[in-house]
């Protein structure tokens, strides 16, 4: 079987999945020169936003990713009117400011122009360390970052606006704890057939969200865009806002419905390697493989770290 043959296959499993009313949008995984080199890509076809009960898939660009509308509201009938009760004065709440982390928080990369304009998938490899990536946000917040807490790792989030718009508070949890905010834009939309003010409107929306969470936050100079899909367009775009684009070496394979908890970490533990950047989401699959991901990182004498932390020191340069 051709690997043109197996996507095919893989993305008729998605619409399956769709069609049987599980939420997941398949995508091709992004090709050609800014995609991650082939030996290091796990699989052909990326299950995006497998925990998002909003998106439906709108258009498939080929090679690249996905789209995504919101459905259609469905009409209500309009409920026949009662009696309005005395409201009961109460005190105006007084304005709350944000946050203060209650840890320093880690210095980050302070790369120029030419810099930002290039793709980062790995980070420098002369200590034993990995950076561990973990993406949108949908589900499981809590119950991976209590994990990351116990084993005591701070690593990366990529967080989407959209998906933690109901909880936007875990942003100052998470900081708290140590982990790191990077931007996964507030649409999580498709941004390769977007305008420059649509990417950087995106992209300084969910910085506006971190900062009005947790004084002195920010997720400078770190973005990822959805699914992995980028063009000259977007890197130009975020750049000028900013932010570098930072991809991957190695994927959990938790992207995948069909992969257990015991795949994700035999996946987890293939990708990981000095300077190596891995890939997970917050799903429940992949809180339950934490634990011994984390354990079979270690025993591989390696630590999972955050990507300031492997960054440290250095001005990373086209790797």
């Amino acid at each position: 079987m051709d690997r043109r043959l197996s996507r095919r296959r893989l993305l008729a499993l998605g619409g399956a999945m769709l069609s049987s009313g599980a939420v997941a949008a398949a995508a091709l995984a992004p090709r050609g020169a800014n995609a991650p080199r082939e030996a290091e890509w796990p699989y052909d076809v990326l299950l995006l936003d497998e925990d998002d009960p909003a998106a439906t898939p709108l258009s498939l660009i080929s090679g690249i990713g996905v789209s995504y509308r919101l459905p259609t509201a469905t009409p209500t009938s309009t409920p026949a009117p009662t009696s309005t009760p005395t409201a009961t004065p109460t005190a105006t709440p007084t304005p709350t400011s944000a946050a203060r982390p209650s840890r320093p928080l880690e210095p980050r990369p302070a790369w120029d122009s030419p810099l930002l304009r290039q793709v980062v998938r790995s980070g420098p490899s002369g200590e034993p360390l990995v950076a561990l990536t973990i993406d949108d946000g949908w589900s499981s917040r809590d119950e991976i970052l209590g994990t990351l807490e116990a084993k005591r790792v701070q690593p990366t989030f990529f967080l989407a606006g959209r998906a933690i718009a109901g909880d936007r508070a875990f942003v100052a949890r998470a900081l708290n704890a140590g982990c790191e905010i990077a931007n996964h834009t507030m649409s999580h939309y498709n941004l390769t057939d977007k305008s420059a003010a649509y990417i950087q409107d995106d992209l300084q929306g969910f910085e506006a969200l971190v900062r009005g969470q947790v004084t002195g936050a920010t997720t400078l100079p770190y973005m990822r865009p959805s699914g992995g899909a980028v063009n000259q367009g977007v890197i130009d775009a975020a750049a000028a806002a900013g932010y570098r684009v930072i991809l991957w070496s190695g994927s959990t394979g938790d992207g995948l419905a069909s992969n257990t908890a015991a795949d994700i970490v035999t996946h987890g533990l293939n990708a990981a390697r000095p300077g190596a950047i891995m890939l997970a989401h917050f799903t429940p699959r992949t809180a339950a493989a934490l634990p011994a991901l984390i354990d079979g990182i270690r025993a591989k004498g390696l630590e999972p770290v955050s990507l300031s932390r492997l960054f440290r020191g250095e001005l990373a340069g086209p790797i």
